[in-house]
């Protein structure tokens, strides 16, 4: 993460000494970019954010392909928008695997294809997503894209309503 650091010598104990200026900007950088992201400003969001995707970072990585996927601030592009959140869930991106599975069940940025969705939509209940998990749920209830499986129906709702309960 640090691109330079210095080692001082200091009467035989090395030293290391960091630039923090970096991170501390890279830091700085990422809240201001979720801010403007959050108060729908997308032009501001994508200026701070972009850089940040380019080095690899996972929630830039997401935001920028929520963006992208949506046309929100720029030209909607939807293959790219899907490309950053493969990246951001190669990281382990919690909202990226429920936007795969999104993508995937409805065909946007990528061909259409339920099983995949079934996959990515089990990979995010896997992090706790109610909404994966109920989106899992009313596959199952409806039965028109998969097999109607009640159970699984009812599996999923119940693992949903686990997560989502508050805690007493």
């Amino acid at each position: 993460m640090y691109k330079s650091c210095k080692i001082a010598p200091f009467k035989n104990v090395v030293v290391v000494m960091s630039n923090t200026r970096e991170t501390d900007t890279f830091e700085a950088d990422l809240a201001s970019g979720v801010a403007a992201f959050d108060s729908k400003n997308f032009s501001m969001a994508y200026q701070l954010l972009a850089p940040l995707a380019a080095r690899g970072n996972a929630e830039s990585l997401w935001r920028i392909g929520m963006m992208q996927m949506n046309g929100l601030g720029m030209i909607e592009n939807r293959p790219l928008g899907f490309e950053n959140f493969i990246k951001a869930a190669k990281q382990g991106h919690n909202f990226a695997h429920h936007m795969i599975a999104v993508a995937y069940m409805t065909g946007e940025g990528v061909e259409k294809d339920i099983n995949k969705a079934i996959e990515w939509f089990e990979k995010a209940a896997e992090f706790g997503m109610p909404g994966s998990m109920y989106a899992l749920g009313m596959l199952y209830e409806d039965g028109k894209q998969v097999v109607q499986d009640l159970e699984k129906s009812q599996f999923w709702y119940n693992q949903a309503t686990k997560v989502s309960a508050p805690n007493t």
